[in-house]
């Protein structure tokens, strides 16, 4: 026998939530680590000659976050076109059931030909 399974719209558009409320963490995170992390204020004398370094270092930092959010943000929405796919299909097929339901009821209702005794 073939297998069976069963997806739930409303829990892939759960996940979907949790998945967009974490990709915001990533964005918190990115600035915290550019202000933060990429802070040079401090830095004096043979420390400024790192000012650069630190600053491209917070950046590309930075960026990576933004990639992981960006990711995380692209998931979460083909969850929900998928949900919506899994909603369609299913109300396709409750709409031909309801048709093929009417279709038989119309026929059981019908007229037969030709006597009915023996």
């Amino acid at each position: 026998m073939g297998e069976q399974f069963s997806v739930e719209p409303p829990e892939l558009r759960g996940y979907s939530e949790l998945l967009t409320r974490n990709a915001q963490h990533f964005m918190t995170i990115k600035d915290h680590a550019i202000a933060k992390g990429g802070d040079t204020s401090g830095f004096t004398g043979l420390l400024s000659l790192l000012q650069p370094i630190v600053t491209g270092v917070a950046n590309l930092y930075g960026e990576t976050l933004d990639f992981a959010n960006q990711m995380m943000v692209k998931e979460a929405e083909g969850l929900n076109k998928a949900a919506d796919m899994y909603d369609k299909g299913e109300e396709m097929v409750m709409g031909l059931l309801d048709k093929v339901l009417a279709e038989l009821h119309g026929v059981a209702e019908a007229p037969s030909l030709g006597g009915g005794g023996r």
